[in-house]
């Protein structure tokens, strides 16, 4: 009889990993970079140094919403790195100017920041608006409530000293017992 293998806390770890999200962030980035290729490779270097924080982002993010954090970095920083890959094909001399010069490396490192401040800002964001759009229904409930009383009484609402109790109105509806 051959052994049955016992499942143990690192291979249920190793289970859990092999079904990790795919996010198809990356072989976009890597498509892109090689037609970027065809056209410049200065543009492609300054897209390598600008790009950083996201290629490092890609290569260590773990956890559930990992696709959505890549790629909210990853457009913010292609937004900050997309001028200057413009300055470059169009004037390819400029290339150790702009690899080296802080202003442009703090410009398209800051757009990637913006992307983070994006992932830890929009839920809380979020669940502002959220919990405002619930509260404006809570009040059109409560005015449509208010109306529907004052239209068909006070005992559309039922006896409120006894939630139980049915209202009057369909009382005399009951099955009888």
């Amino acid at each position: 009889m051959a052994k049955k293998k016992q499942v143990t806390p690192m291979r249920m770890r190793r289970r859990l990993n092999q079904r990790q999200e795919i996010s198809a962030f990356g072989p976009l980035l890597v498509a892109g970079l090689i037609g970027l290729a065809i056209a410049s490779l200065n543009a492609v270097a300054v897209a390598i140094v600008g790009l950083a924080p996201t290629i490092v982002l890609g290569l260590t993010a773990k956890g559930v919403n990992k696709s959505e954090r890549v790629q909210c970095v990853g457009f913010m920083n292609i937004a900050g790195v997309i001028p200057f890959i413009a300055t470059v094909m169009d004037q390819p001399r400029e290339l150790m100017f702009i690899i080296s010069n802080p202003i442009n490396l703090a410009t398209m490192y800051g757009a990637s920041a913006v992307g983070y401040a994006l992932i830890h800002v929009g839920p809380m964001v979020a669940a502002i608006v959220l919990q405002s759009l619930a509260q404006e229904r809570i009040k059109t409930l409560n005015q449509q409530r208010q109306a529907l009383i004052e239209q068909w009484g006070a005992d559309v609402i039922g006896d409120k000293d006894d939630p139980e109790a049915e209202p009057s109105w369909a009382q005399g509806r009951r099955p009888s017992a």
